[in-house]
Protein backbone atom coordinates (compact mmCIF):
# COMPACT_ATOMS: atom_id res chain seq x y z
CA UNK A 1 0.00 0.00 0.00
CA UNK A 2 1.01 3.64 -0.48
CA UNK A 3 1.70 4.20 3.21
CA UNK A 4 4.70 1.91 2.95
CA UNK A 5 6.59 4.44 0.80
CA UNK A 6 4.88 7.76 1.52
CA UNK A 7 5.09 9.09 5.04
CA UNK A 8 2.86 12.09 4.38
CA UNK A 9 0.70 13.82 1.80
CA UNK A 10 3.42 16.42 1.30
CA UNK A 11 5.80 13.65 0.31
CA UNK A 12 3.24 12.27 -2.16
CA UNK A 13 2.76 15.74 -3.60
CA UNK A 14 6.50 16.31 -4.01
CA UNK A 15 6.82 12.98 -5.82
CA UNK A 16 4.09 13.92 -8.29
CA UNK A 17 5.47 17.44 -8.65
CA UNK A 18 8.85 16.00 -9.60
CA UNK A 19 7.19 13.73 -12.14
CA UNK A 20 5.38 16.67 -13.75
CA UNK A 21 8.64 18.68 -13.79
CA UNK A 22 10.27 15.88 -15.79
CA UNK A 23 7.41 16.06 -18.33
CA UNK A 24 5.82 12.83 -17.09
CA UNK A 25 2.04 12.75 -17.47
CA UNK A 26 -0.43 11.16 -15.06
CA UNK A 27 -1.37 8.65 -17.72
CA UNK A 28 2.31 7.68 -18.07
CA UNK A 29 2.33 6.64 -14.40
CA UNK A 30 -0.75 4.44 -14.62
CA UNK A 31 0.30 0.81 -15.05
CA UNK A 32 -3.00 -1.00 -15.57
CA UNK A 33 -4.61 0.99 -18.39
CA UNK A 34 -4.80 -2.02 -20.72
CA UNK A 35 -6.43 -4.19 -18.06
CA UNK A 36 -8.84 -1.37 -17.28
CA UNK A 37 -9.83 -0.97 -20.93
CA UNK A 38 -10.69 -4.67 -21.10
CA UNK A 39 -13.04 -4.42 -18.12
CA UNK A 40 -16.56 -5.72 -18.77
CA UNK A 41 -19.34 -4.16 -16.70
CA UNK A 42 -22.04 -6.60 -15.62
CA UNK A 43 -24.22 -4.13 -13.76
CA UNK A 44 -25.67 -0.67 -14.24
CA UNK A 45 -23.54 0.68 -11.38
CA UNK A 46 -20.32 -0.77 -12.78
CA UNK A 47 -21.09 0.62 -16.22
CA UNK A 48 -21.53 4.18 -14.91
CA UNK A 49 -18.26 4.03 -12.95
CA UNK A 50 -16.40 2.62 -15.97
CA UNK A 51 -17.77 5.43 -18.14
CA UNK A 52 -16.67 8.06 -15.61
CA UNK A 53 -13.19 6.58 -15.23
CA UNK A 54 -12.83 6.29 -19.04
CA UNK A 55 -13.98 9.85 -19.64
CA UNK A 56 -11.55 11.15 -17.01
CA UNK A 57 -8.63 9.06 -18.27
CA UNK A 58 -8.73 10.81 -21.66
CA UNK A 59 -7.70 14.05 -19.94
CA UNK A 60 -4.60 12.62 -18.23
CA UNK A 61 -2.35 12.14 -21.29
CA UNK A 62 -1.27 15.65 -22.19
CA UNK A 63 -1.55 18.22 -19.41
CA UNK A 64 -0.05 21.48 -18.28
CA UNK A 65 0.13 22.53 -14.63
CA UNK A 66 -1.99 25.57 -13.77
CA UNK A 67 -1.36 25.57 -10.03
CA UNK A 68 0.27 23.46 -7.34
CA UNK A 69 -0.96 23.74 -3.76
CA UNK A 70 -1.92 27.38 -4.34
CA UNK A 71 -4.98 29.22 -3.07
CA UNK A 72 -7.36 29.57 -6.01
CA UNK A 73 -10.13 31.36 -4.11
CA UNK A 74 -11.27 34.77 -5.32
CA UNK A 75 -12.70 35.58 -1.89
CA UNK A 76 -10.30 37.19 0.58
CA UNK A 77 -9.94 35.04 3.66
CA UNK A 78 -11.00 31.80 2.00
CA UNK A 79 -8.45 29.09 1.30
CA UNK A 80 -9.00 26.57 -1.47
CA UNK A 81 -5.78 24.75 -2.34
CA UNK A 82 -6.12 21.83 -4.73
CA UNK A 83 -2.92 19.79 -4.80
CA UNK A 84 -2.77 20.27 -8.56
CA UNK A 85 -4.88 22.10 -11.10
CA UNK A 86 -4.09 20.96 -14.64
CA UNK A 87 -5.15 21.90 -18.13
CA UNK A 88 -5.74 18.97 -20.48
CA UNK A 89 -4.68 20.10 -23.94
CA UNK A 90 -6.39 17.38 -25.99
CA UNK A 91 -9.79 17.53 -24.27
CA UNK A 92 -9.72 21.25 -23.34
CA UNK A 93 -10.64 20.28 -19.78
CA UNK A 94 -9.57 21.33 -16.31
CA UNK A 95 -8.24 18.50 -14.15
CA UNK A 96 -8.45 18.76 -10.35
CA UNK A 97 -6.02 16.42 -8.59
CA UNK A 98 -6.38 15.77 -4.87
CA UNK A 99 -3.79 13.66 -3.05
CA UNK A 100 -4.60 11.99 0.25
CA UNK A 101 -2.63 9.65 2.46
CA UNK A 102 -5.30 8.38 4.86
CA UNK A 103 -8.86 7.11 4.61
CA UNK A 104 -10.29 9.92 6.74
CA UNK A 105 -8.52 12.56 4.74
CA UNK A 106 -9.70 11.02 1.49
CA UNK A 107 -13.27 11.68 2.53
CA UNK A 108 -12.37 15.29 3.17
CA UNK A 109 -10.65 15.40 -0.20
CA UNK A 110 -13.78 14.15 -1.88
CA UNK A 111 -15.91 16.88 -0.38
CA UNK A 112 -13.29 19.48 -1.34
CA UNK A 113 -13.51 18.55 -5.03
CA UNK A 114 -16.93 20.15 -5.32
CA UNK A 115 -15.62 23.40 -3.85
CA UNK A 116 -12.66 23.39 -6.20
CA UNK A 117 -14.91 22.82 -9.21
CA UNK A 118 -17.14 25.73 -8.19
CA UNK A 119 -14.13 28.01 -7.87
CA UNK A 120 -12.84 26.96 -11.30
CA UNK A 121 -16.15 28.23 -12.69
CA UNK A 122 -15.38 31.63 -11.15
CA UNK A 123 -12.47 31.87 -13.59
CA UNK A 124 -14.13 30.06 -16.52
CA UNK A 125 -17.85 30.80 -16.07
CA UNK A 126 -19.13 28.86 -19.07
CA UNK A 127 -17.17 25.67 -18.52
CA UNK A 128 -19.49 22.67 -18.36
CA UNK A 129 -19.32 19.95 -15.74
CA UNK A 130 -18.33 17.61 -18.56
CA UNK A 131 -15.11 19.59 -19.01
CA UNK A 132 -14.05 19.31 -15.37
CA UNK A 133 -12.25 16.10 -14.42
CA UNK A 134 -11.59 15.06 -10.83
CA UNK A 135 -8.74 12.78 -9.72
CA UNK A 136 -8.34 11.34 -6.24
CA UNK A 137 -5.02 9.66 -5.47
CA UNK A 138 -5.00 7.69 -2.24
CA UNK A 139 -3.53 4.49 -0.82
CA UNK A 140 -6.73 3.69 1.10
CA UNK A 141 -10.35 3.32 0.00
CA UNK A 142 -12.51 2.56 3.07
CA UNK A 143 -16.27 2.07 2.90
CA UNK A 144 -17.32 5.68 3.45
CA UNK A 145 -15.02 6.88 0.70
CA UNK A 146 -16.19 4.26 -1.78
CA UNK A 147 -19.80 5.22 -1.09
CA UNK A 148 -18.90 8.87 -1.58
CA UNK A 149 -17.16 8.13 -4.90
CA UNK A 150 -20.13 6.12 -6.11
CA UNK A 151 -22.55 8.89 -5.16
CA UNK A 152 -20.50 11.54 -6.94
CA UNK A 153 -20.26 9.45 -10.11
CA UNK A 154 -23.69 7.85 -10.26
CA UNK A 155 -26.01 10.49 -8.81
CA UNK A 156 -24.07 13.78 -9.14
CA UNK A 157 -22.66 12.62 -12.50
CA UNK A 158 -19.23 14.01 -11.77
CA UNK A 159 -16.27 12.95 -13.94
CA UNK A 160 -13.99 11.24 -11.43
CA UNK A 161 -11.22 8.67 -11.49
CA UNK A 162 -9.62 6.96 -8.48
CA UNK A 163 -5.90 6.17 -8.53
CA UNK A 164 -3.77 4.29 -6.03
CA UNK A 165 0.04 4.45 -5.64
CA UNK A 166 1.89 1.15 -6.10
CA UNK A 167 5.51 0.06 -6.25
CA UNK A 168 6.78 -1.70 -9.37
CA UNK A 169 10.47 -2.60 -9.64
CA UNK A 170 11.21 -0.19 -6.79
CA UNK A 171 9.58 2.64 -8.69
CA UNK A 172 6.40 4.42 -7.58
CA UNK A 173 3.60 4.16 -10.09
CA UNK A 174 -0.20 4.45 -10.07
CA UNK A 175 -3.04 2.07 -10.80
CA UNK A 176 -6.72 2.61 -11.45
CA UNK A 177 -8.73 1.41 -8.48
CA UNK A 178 -10.75 -1.75 -9.10
CA UNK A 179 -14.26 -0.76 -10.16
CA UNK A 180 -15.94 -3.69 -8.44
CA UNK A 181 -14.39 -2.67 -5.12
CA UNK A 182 -16.23 0.66 -5.33
CA UNK A 183 -19.59 -1.11 -5.41
CA UNK A 184 -18.76 -4.33 -3.61
CA UNK A 185 -21.82 -4.26 -1.31
CA UNK A 186 -24.14 -2.72 -3.95
CA UNK A 187 -25.84 -0.65 -1.22
CA UNK A 188 -24.90 2.55 -3.00
CA UNK A 189 -27.18 1.79 -5.93
CA UNK A 190 -30.18 0.58 -4.01
CA UNK A 191 -32.98 3.06 -3.39
CA UNK A 192 -36.37 2.55 -1.82
CA UNK A 193 -39.79 3.90 -2.67
CA UNK A 194 -39.50 6.30 0.26
CA UNK A 195 -36.57 8.07 -1.42
CA UNK A 196 -38.89 9.32 -4.18
CA UNK A 197 -41.72 11.79 -3.66
CA UNK A 198 -44.10 13.73 -5.85
CA UNK A 199 -47.73 14.16 -6.85
CA UNK A 200 -50.25 13.96 -9.64
CA UNK A 201 -50.86 16.92 -11.88
CA UNK A 202 -54.49 16.29 -12.76
CA UNK A 203 -55.63 17.86 -16.05
CA UNK A 204 -59.24 18.85 -15.38
CA UNK A 205 -61.81 19.36 -18.11
CA UNK A 206 -64.74 21.11 -16.44
CA UNK A 207 -66.71 20.92 -19.69
CA UNK A 208 -67.56 17.43 -18.47
CA UNK A 209 -70.10 19.02 -16.11
CA UNK A 210 -72.22 20.00 -19.11
CA UNK A 211 -71.05 17.22 -21.44
CA UNK A 212 -70.39 14.19 -19.20
CA UNK A 213 -70.25 11.79 -22.16
CA UNK A 214 -67.68 13.78 -24.11
CA UNK A 215 -64.42 12.53 -22.53
CA UNK A 216 -62.41 12.90 -25.73
CA UNK A 217 -62.04 16.69 -25.93
CA UNK A 218 -58.54 16.67 -24.46
CA UNK A 219 -57.37 13.92 -26.82
CA UNK A 220 -56.56 16.58 -29.41
CA UNK A 221 -53.96 18.08 -27.05
CA UNK A 222 -51.73 15.03 -26.48
CA UNK A 223 -48.86 16.68 -28.33
CA UNK A 224 -49.07 19.72 -26.06
CA UNK A 225 -49.11 17.46 -23.00
CA UNK A 226 -45.93 15.72 -24.10
CA UNK A 227 -44.34 19.04 -24.97
CA UNK A 228 -45.20 20.29 -21.48
CA UNK A 229 -43.44 17.33 -19.87
CA UNK A 230 -40.42 17.74 -22.16
CA UNK A 231 -40.19 21.33 -20.93
CA UNK A 232 -40.39 20.02 -17.36
CA UNK A 233 -37.49 17.65 -18.05
CA UNK A 234 -35.41 20.52 -19.47
CA UNK A 235 -36.11 22.56 -16.35
CA UNK A 236 -35.24 19.58 -14.17
CA UNK A 237 -31.90 19.14 -15.91
CA UNK A 238 -31.08 22.84 -15.52
CA UNK A 239 -31.71 22.53 -11.78
CA UNK A 240 -29.64 19.32 -11.48
CA UNK A 241 -32.78 17.67 -10.21
CA UNK A 242 -33.33 13.93 -10.70
CA UNK A 243 -36.82 12.80 -11.56
CA UNK A 244 -39.36 11.47 -14.02
CA UNK A 245 -42.97 11.83 -15.11
CA UNK A 246 -45.65 9.60 -16.61
CA UNK A 247 -48.49 10.89 -18.76
CA UNK A 248 -51.57 8.69 -18.47
CA UNK A 249 -55.24 8.62 -19.38
CA UNK A 250 -57.64 8.15 -16.47
CA UNK A 251 -60.08 5.31 -17.07
CA UNK A 252 -62.30 6.20 -14.13
CA UNK A 253 -65.44 7.48 -15.83
CA UNK A 254 -66.43 9.74 -12.92
CA UNK A 255 -63.15 11.68 -12.98
CA UNK A 256 -63.29 15.23 -14.26
CA UNK A 257 -59.59 14.92 -15.09
CA UNK A 258 -59.38 12.66 -18.15
CA UNK A 259 -55.56 12.88 -18.09
CA UNK A 260 -52.95 13.10 -15.36
CA UNK A 261 -49.20 13.53 -15.13
CA UNK A 262 -47.51 11.75 -12.24
CA UNK A 263 -44.38 13.78 -11.38
CA UNK A 264 -41.66 12.33 -9.14
CA UNK A 265 -38.25 13.43 -7.92
CA UNK A 266 -35.75 12.47 -5.25
CA UNK A 267 -36.74 13.33 -1.71
CA UNK A 268 -33.37 14.72 -0.60
CA UNK A 269 -33.95 14.79 3.15
CA UNK A 270 -35.15 11.18 3.18
CA UNK A 271 -31.84 10.14 1.60
CA UNK A 272 -30.12 11.07 4.88
CA UNK A 273 -31.07 7.64 6.23
CA UNK A 274 -28.62 6.01 3.82
CA UNK A 275 -25.73 7.12 6.04
CA UNK A 276 -27.10 5.09 8.93
CA UNK A 277 -26.77 1.81 7.01
CA UNK A 278 -23.01 1.96 7.57
CA UNK A 279 -22.18 0.46 10.95
CA UNK A 280 -19.10 2.70 11.17
CA UNK A 281 -21.07 5.92 10.66
CA UNK A 282 -20.97 8.29 13.63
CA UNK A 283 -23.50 11.15 13.36
CA UNK A 284 -22.23 14.57 14.39
CA UNK A 285 -24.19 17.56 15.69
CA UNK A 286 -25.11 18.75 12.19
CA UNK A 287 -26.43 15.31 11.31
CA UNK A 288 -28.59 15.44 14.43
CA UNK A 289 -30.03 18.79 13.35
CA UNK A 290 -30.97 17.44 9.93
CA UNK A 291 -32.58 14.46 11.64
CA UNK A 292 -34.55 16.93 13.79
CA UNK A 293 -35.89 18.52 10.58
CA UNK A 294 -37.15 15.11 9.48
CA UNK A 295 -38.67 14.41 12.89
CA UNK A 296 -40.38 17.81 13.11
CA UNK A 297 -41.40 18.55 9.52
CA UNK A 298 -41.24 15.24 7.56
CA UNK A 299 -40.10 16.67 4.17
CA UNK A 300 -40.94 14.17 1.43
CA UNK A 301 -39.65 15.63 -1.82
CA UNK A 302 -42.36 18.22 -2.51
CA UNK A 303 -40.00 21.17 -2.52
CA UNK A 304 -39.57 24.33 -4.53
CA UNK A 305 -37.48 22.58 -7.18
CA UNK A 306 -40.30 20.19 -8.09
CA UNK A 307 -42.81 23.05 -7.97
CA UNK A 308 -40.66 25.07 -10.38
CA UNK A 309 -40.46 22.09 -12.73
CA UNK A 310 -44.23 21.68 -12.58
CA UNK A 311 -44.90 25.38 -13.18
CA UNK A 312 -42.81 25.18 -16.35
CA UNK A 313 -45.20 22.56 -17.69
CA UNK A 314 -48.35 24.31 -16.53
CA UNK A 315 -47.67 27.17 -18.92
CA UNK A 316 -48.19 24.74 -21.81
CA UNK A 317 -51.28 23.14 -20.29
CA UNK A 318 -53.44 26.01 -19.03
CA UNK A 319 -54.58 26.94 -22.53
CA UNK A 320 -56.82 23.87 -22.84
CA UNK A 321 -57.35 22.46 -19.31
CA UNK A 322 -57.02 23.28 -15.63
CA UNK A 323 -53.99 21.50 -14.13
CA UNK A 324 -54.11 20.90 -10.38
CA UNK A 325 -51.58 19.25 -8.08
CA UNK A 326 -53.08 16.47 -5.98
CA UNK A 327 -52.05 13.32 -4.11
CA UNK A 328 -48.78 14.33 -2.44
CA UNK A 329 -47.22 10.93 -1.72
CA UNK A 330 -44.20 8.71 -2.20
CA UNK A 331 -43.69 6.86 -5.49
CA UNK A 332 -45.13 3.55 -4.29
CA UNK A 333 -48.54 5.10 -3.51
CA UNK A 334 -48.63 7.16 -6.69
CA UNK A 335 -47.53 4.19 -8.79
CA UNK A 336 -50.32 2.04 -7.38
CA UNK A 337 -52.90 4.73 -8.11
CA UNK A 338 -51.59 5.29 -11.63
CA UNK A 339 -51.39 1.65 -12.68
CA UNK A 340 -54.73 0.81 -11.14
CA UNK A 341 -56.83 3.09 -13.35
CA UNK A 342 -54.85 4.23 -16.36
CA UNK A 343 -53.63 3.75 -19.88
CA UNK A 344 -49.97 4.81 -19.86
CA UNK A 345 -49.11 7.19 -22.69
CA UNK A 346 -45.51 8.39 -22.24
CA UNK A 347 -42.52 8.54 -19.92
CA UNK A 348 -40.13 11.46 -19.54
CA UNK A 349 -37.11 11.78 -17.26
CA UNK A 350 -34.31 14.13 -16.26
CA UNK A 351 -31.06 14.07 -14.34
CA UNK A 352 -29.66 10.62 -13.72
CA UNK A 353 -33.00 9.02 -14.61
CA UNK A 354 -32.85 10.65 -18.03
CA UNK A 355 -29.30 9.47 -18.63
CA UNK A 356 -30.07 5.92 -17.54
CA UNK A 357 -33.21 5.84 -19.67
CA UNK A 358 -31.19 6.90 -22.73
CA UNK A 359 -28.72 4.09 -22.03
CA UNK A 360 -31.57 1.59 -21.74
CA UNK A 361 -33.17 2.83 -24.95
CA UNK A 362 -29.86 2.49 -26.77
CA UNK A 363 -29.54 -1.10 -25.57
CA UNK A 364 -32.99 -1.91 -26.94
CA UNK A 365 -32.10 -0.42 -30.33
CA UNK A 366 -28.91 -2.49 -30.42
CA UNK A 367 -31.07 -5.55 -29.81
CA UNK A 368 -33.03 -4.68 -32.95
CA UNK A 369 -36.13 -3.19 -31.30
CA UNK A 370 -36.32 -0.20 -33.64
CA UNK A 371 -40.04 0.36 -33.17
CA UNK A 372 -39.62 1.42 -29.55
CA UNK A 373 -40.60 5.06 -29.00
CA UNK A 374 -38.23 7.46 -27.28
CA UNK A 375 -40.75 8.04 -24.48
CA UNK A 376 -42.01 4.48 -24.01
CA UNK A 377 -43.71 4.20 -20.57
CA UNK A 378 -43.21 0.44 -20.25
CA UNK A 379 -39.48 0.87 -20.73
CA UNK A 380 -39.59 3.59 -18.09
CA UNK A 381 -41.25 1.21 -15.65
CA UNK A 382 -38.67 -1.45 -16.49
CA UNK A 383 -35.83 0.93 -15.64
CA UNK A 384 -37.44 2.03 -12.37
CA UNK A 385 -38.06 -1.57 -11.33
CA UNK A 386 -34.33 -2.21 -11.73
CA UNK A 387 -33.31 0.88 -9.75
CA UNK A 388 -35.81 0.56 -6.90
CA UNK A 389 -35.56 -2.27 -4.41
CA UNK A 390 -39.05 -3.05 -3.00
CA UNK A 391 -37.35 -4.80 -0.08
CA UNK A 392 -35.06 -1.88 0.77
CA UNK A 393 -34.83 -1.61 4.56
CA UNK A 394 -35.66 2.06 4.90
CA UNK A 395 -34.67 3.62 8.23
CA UNK A 396 -37.41 6.04 9.20
CA UNK A 397 -35.51 8.84 10.91
CA UNK A 398 -38.77 10.31 12.17
CA UNK A 399 -38.36 7.72 14.93
CA UNK A 400 -34.64 8.35 15.46
CA UNK A 401 -33.84 8.05 19.19
CA UNK A 402 -37.47 7.13 19.80
CA UNK A 403 -37.94 5.57 23.23
CA UNK A 404 -41.12 3.46 23.46
CA UNK A 405 -40.77 3.39 27.24
CA UNK A 406 -41.55 7.12 27.31
CA UNK A 407 -44.89 6.53 25.62
CA UNK A 408 -45.56 3.55 27.89
CA UNK A 409 -44.91 5.62 31.01
CA UNK A 410 -47.23 8.36 29.73
CA UNK A 411 -50.08 5.95 29.04
CA UNK A 412 -49.54 4.19 32.35
CA UNK A 413 -49.83 7.52 34.17
CA UNK A 414 -52.95 8.34 32.13
CA UNK A 415 -54.55 5.00 33.03
CA UNK A 416 -53.70 5.45 36.71
CA UNK A 417 -55.39 8.86 36.65
CA UNK A 418 -58.52 7.29 35.20
CA UNK A 419 -58.40 4.57 37.85
CA UNK A 420 -58.22 7.23 40.58
CA UNK A 421 -61.18 9.11 39.11
CA UNK A 422 -63.21 5.92 38.94
CA UNK A 423 -62.98 5.78 42.76
CA UNK A 424 -64.35 9.31 43.15
CA UNK A 425 -68.11 9.55 43.69
CA UNK A 426 -69.76 11.48 40.90
CA UNK A 427 -71.43 14.53 42.47
CA UNK A 428 -72.58 15.87 39.15
CA UNK A 429 -69.60 18.19 38.68
CA UNK A 430 -66.96 17.79 36.06
CA UNK A 431 -63.82 16.05 37.26
CA UNK A 432 -60.72 17.74 35.87
CA UNK A 433 -58.25 15.33 34.36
Amino acid sequence: MGKEFFSSEKEMQKWLSDEFSSKTQLADLIQNIEDFEEYVAYSLAAKKIFQSFSHSLKSLYNTSVISEDENISFKIGDSLKPDFLLYALETESVVIVEIKNSGHATREGGTELGAYASEVKSYVPFISDGDIVNVIISPEWPTLIRHYVFHEIFWVQRNLICLEPVKIDDKIKLKIVDIDSIIEDNLSLKIGYQHLGGYQLCLYDYNLYSEPDNRTRLDAHLEQMNTAISAMATKGNSQRNHGFAFLWKDNWELSLAPYSITIINFSPFQSLERLFHDENFEPNSITERFVDIIKDFDPNGHGESLLSITETGREFLEEFCEPRMEGFHTWDILKQTMLGRSDLISFHSWGVFGELYSDRLQEKYKEGNFNLKSNDPELGLELLDELIDPNYEFINLAYYDYDPDEDDSFFRAFEELFDENDDIEDDGEDIPL
